[in-house]
Formats: structure tokens, sequence, C-alpha cells
């Protein structure tokens, strides 16, 4: 079965579904990291979508789909899976359901932020340009200033976490996003988590919403 863990850029899906999968063994899937995985094995499905990457352009729906449908296609039908990312448009949780025999949507849950605070946390937000490790300027900050803690790799704003661009990327996932909530609202597996709090509270609520309870 497959939880669809959706939410604004910032909402912190990534963070609750690594929480998910450690602590009730749901099976994490992110296509964007399943993506870069196929890029960097050369794999034939990886070679179409570098070469999209590599003129700048978005990866297509129906190519995003495939990669889906292998990465569904490796693990056992009895597993809980925690889909991080997708469906981000209606085309795709249409796709999506296409595969309902083996892999039905058991729950669509939405984290819940205020655009304020995405924003705060966004343009606030630093990487490590050596392992991904994730900080914030003032909720997380890391114990020497542009100091990744855990590599000592240095830190740095993504492109896409400055203000202008953080106000693009909210005002696609209104337009493009939001609609697959009333998508899941009407088959009756939406369910909405508020996403502000302590990570742990956000855990607790997610994880009884993910259940039913």
């Amino acid at each position: 079965m497959i939880v669809v863990l959706t939410g604004a850029p910032g909402a912190g899906k990534g963070t609750q579904a690594d929480l998910l999968a450690a602590r009730e063994g749901y099976r994490k899937l992110s296509t964007g990291d399943a993506l870069r995985k196929h890029v960097k094995a050369g794999t034939e499905i990886g070679r179409l979508a570098g070469a999209v990457m590599e003129r700048g352009e978005l990866v297509s729906d129906d190519l995003l789909f495939r990669i889906l449908s292998e990465e569904l296609g490796t693990i056992p039908t009895s597993e809980t899976v925690l889909l991080d990312g997708y469906p981000r448009n209606l085309a795709q949780a249409e796709a999506l359901d296409t595969l309902k025999a083996s892999h039905p949507v058991r729950a669509a849950v939405l984290l819940d932020v205020p655009r304020s605070e995405l924003v705060s946390r966004l343009s606030g937000r630093r990487v490590c340009g050596s392992c991904g490790a994730s900080f914030h300027v003032k909720e997380q900050p890391p114990r020497v200033e542009g100091i990744c803690d855990k590599c000592s790799g240095k830190l740095g704003q993504r492109p896409d976490d400055n203000p202008g661009s953080v106000a693009v990327r909210l005002d696609v996932f209104e337009k493009t996003t939001r609609p697959i909530l009333d998508y899941y609202r009407n088959k009756g597996v939406f369910r909405e988590v508020v996403g502000t709090g302590d990570p742990e509270s956000v855990y607790r609520q997610l994880n009884s919403a993910i259940k039913g309870k």
C-alpha cells in the first residue's frame, strides 16, 4: 500500500518521512532520489532523464512514472510505501491510480504550514555541499557558522532557496499540487496535519493520521 506525503516546499516532508521510515518500518520512496540514482547509474531511464535535465528542462510526467513504476516493482506489495515528492500534479495522481491493483493509496496526508513560515524556513536553510546535511540559520544553526557539524564541509544556500525563488516555488505548489488534495478528498483518503511545532509533535500527529486514528 502507498501513503502519499504531500506539502509545500519547506513543510518538512523529508524530515518526517525519515522518522516514519525509521520508527514504523515504512519503505520511503522519493522520486527525486530515484531519479538521481538512475542518472548516476546510467540506466536507460537515467540517460533519458539526464539529457532532459542537462537542457534545463523538467523531467516529463511519463518519465517520472516509469521511474516510479520500476522502483515500486522492486518492493513487495505487502510493504507500506511512503511516497515523498509524488504526485505533484493531477496527471501524476491519476497515473499513480493505475497501479492500485498492487499498490493502492491508503492515505494522502498534507503537512500544512503557513506561507510566512515556509518562506522563513526555506530562506534560512543552509545545506552542506559535501554530505547534503541541512541546517537553519535560526532554528538549527551549525556549531561553527558556515561549517557542517557532520563532515566539516562548507554550508551554502541552495539557488532556489532565495526569497524570490521561494515565492515562485510556493506559487507553483498552489497552482499544480493543491488540486491533488481534492482528488484524494473525493476518494476518502485525504488527511491533514498541522506542520508547525516541534518535529516530534508533528510526527505523532502524522503517524496517527496515517493509521486513521
